[in-house]
């Protein structure tokens, strides 16, 4: 009901109301389209005697407004009647489609799909080709990704803002959600392609102790950040930190502007703008396994059907 409804008229009240209406419905659109009182009884198995009832109790529940003239050969229909057969069909026609539209949300046709994801995922080949797929497969299914750390898709997951995530896998993460491994990231070092060691393929930390680096930022993501402090104190080395980056890209820039040594993850030689390199740190023991992750017990079929298709072409890109 309209919020305007009079402070005399309490809601439930006029709820109830709606509902002994609405129940007339049917008995009411029979007898406009047949005309005829003996036929709409006919059409619809019931007694003429319990038609008219029902029609002249919707009259009553309508203030008292006619809505057929009886007649000795039938009925004929008031221009109020005609009015109201016409709200009742769109009514009616509403509620199909309403029905329609819950059985389609339940199929996993209609609705929303919310889905976050960290750089390290995004710059990976499955995740796009999924998010392509999915909407082509599901036109009407509105897809809401959102960029986020890790740490934040956690969050937002817990509290029910997103449906599925991909992170940086935490160890207390099968705990909190159902899981997927869909890969395994690496930290890489950025240089200068004029620096002296972008003619090696190989560096370890020690041959990058006092270069200042460009650290994934601690605000971003705290927990990454102090498992690298770890990884370099875990080899005796103390690391020079110039500036810390929230992305790749600034990275990349960074590094060819001669500001520091990059460290990122997510890096392919391929997309490597001019000016810097890519080389592997032979001793950086920090193993970055990527997960999908969506709530335990989830009954959206969005979710399922997103899951089984992120299942398939992660076994299909590592076979």
């Amino acid at each position: 009901m309209s919020s305007s409804l009079p402070p005399s008229v309490p809601r439930e009240v006029a709820t109830l109301r709606t509902l002994r209406i609405a129940k007339h419905f049917p008995f009411f659109l029979a007898v406009a389209e047949e005309q005829n009182l003996h036929r709409a009884a006919e059409r619809l198995n019931i007694a003429q005697s319990a038609l008219s009832r029902r029609i002249a109790d919707l009259e009553r529940e309508l203030g008292n407004i006619e809505l057929f003239e009886r007649q000795a050969r039938g009925v004929t229909i008031t221009p109020a009647g005609e009015m109201l057969a016409h709200d009742v069909r769109r009514i009616l026609l509403a509620i199909e489609e309403a029905r329609r539209n819950v059985g389609r949300i339940a199929q996993g046709e209609l609705g929303t799909l919310r889905v976050s994801f960290s750089e390290a995922m995004l710059r990976r080949p499955v995740l796009p080709a999924v998010l392509r797929e999915f909407r082509a497969a599901h036109p009407e299914v509105e897809l809401r990704a959102f960029p986020l750390t890790s740490d934040a898709q956690r969050s937002r997951l817990l509290a029910d803002e997103i449906d599925v995530a991909f992170v940086i896998e935490e160890a207390t993460d099968r705990e909190q959600f159902e899981t997927l491994h869909v890969g395994q990231d690496k930290f890489v070092l950025v240089l200068p392609a004029d620096h002296p060691l972008a003619a090696k393929q190989i560096v370890s930390l020690h041959e990058i102790a006092g270069e200042p680096l460009l650290w994934p930022a601690r605000h971003t993501s705290p927990r990454l950040f102090d498992r690298m402090i770890a990884a370099f104190d875990a080899r005796g080395v103390s690391p020079n930190i110039a500036v810390e980056v929230s992305a790749v890209d600034i990275g990349y820039e960074l590094t060819a502007s001669g500001i520091g040594l990059g460290i990122v993850t997510a890096a392919r030689a391929d997309r490597t703008p001019p000016g810097v390199v890519l080389r592997d740190l032979a001793d950086l023991d920090l193993p970055l396994p990527l997960s999908m992750l969506w709530p335990k017990g989830s009954g959206s079929p969005l979710v399922r059907q997103f899951v089984e298709l992120v299942r398939q072409r992660v076994a299909e890109s590592e076979g």
